[in-house]
């Protein structure tokens, strides 16, 4: 089978490292910062909406790309400090690779990010395809990037599964025509995600060995 993971609030839990950047980057500015919990909404649409959405209403267009770069500076060099794999990823994501499966990560987080973080966590090429933003597709949920991965593998959209923690991901894969399954330790309420619902990682092999 051909799986498609989302990568934040998915595979890693990388909220701490994100509001560590995005607030210092906002204090740079003598801006107001926000909590865990505020920041933990505003992730899932790319660094940029990140921004926007911590900055006061009105602010500018000049001043959100200035604290994007602010942000992206300060997370190259300490996201390692503010993210670590979800209980059981590691392991779920091994079984699947030696049992075959096409395993694939798309993220709406930035591409140099996502490729770093992924080599990071899951060394040896686990992951034969490695996505994040970049200029080639538009954001999630848009489903340019993964019908791009389904080519790739000469793949038929319900030879797959999208794998992912929101309604973004969830919209993802209907646009695709890739059957969704959501998990629920992410970021996002799942009740605009469907039916599909994993609490653990066993229950998440249990849907991937039930649709193989």
């Amino acid at each position: 089978m051909h799986l498609i993971f989302d990568l934040d609030g998915t595979l890693i839990d990388s909220l701490p490292g994100i509001a560590a950047a995005l607030n210092h980057a906002l204090e740079s500015e003598s801006l107001p910062t926000h909590s865990l919990e505020a920041i933990r909404s505003f992730i899932g649409t790319g660094s940029l909406e990140l921004v926007r959405q911590a900055l006061p209403t009105g602010s500018s267009n000049t001043l959100a790309h200035q604290l994007d770069s602010a942000f992206k500076h300060h997370y190259a060099g300490h996201w390692q400090a503010g993210s670590m794999l979800y209980p059981g990823i590691r392991e779920l994501v091994g079984k699947l690779h030696h049992q075959g499966h096409h395993l694939a990560v798309l993220s709406n987080k930035p591409d140099a990010f996502t490729r770093e973080i992924v080599d990071h966590f899951f060394p040896g090429g686990v992951f034969a395809s490695v996505m994040g933003h970049s200029d080639r597709f538009p954001r999630k949920p848009a489903p340019d990037s993964a019908l791009h991965l389904l080519h790739q593998w000469h793949a038929a959209p319900e030879s797959a599964r999208f794998i992912g923690d929101s309604d973004i991901d969830y919209t993802t894969a209907r646009n695709a025509g890739i059957p969704f399954i959501g998990v629920d330790w992410g970021y996002h309420p799942t009740s605009n995600m469907g039916g599909t619902i994993a609490s653990n990682t066993d229950e998440l092999a249990a849907l991937i060995d039930q649709a193989s």
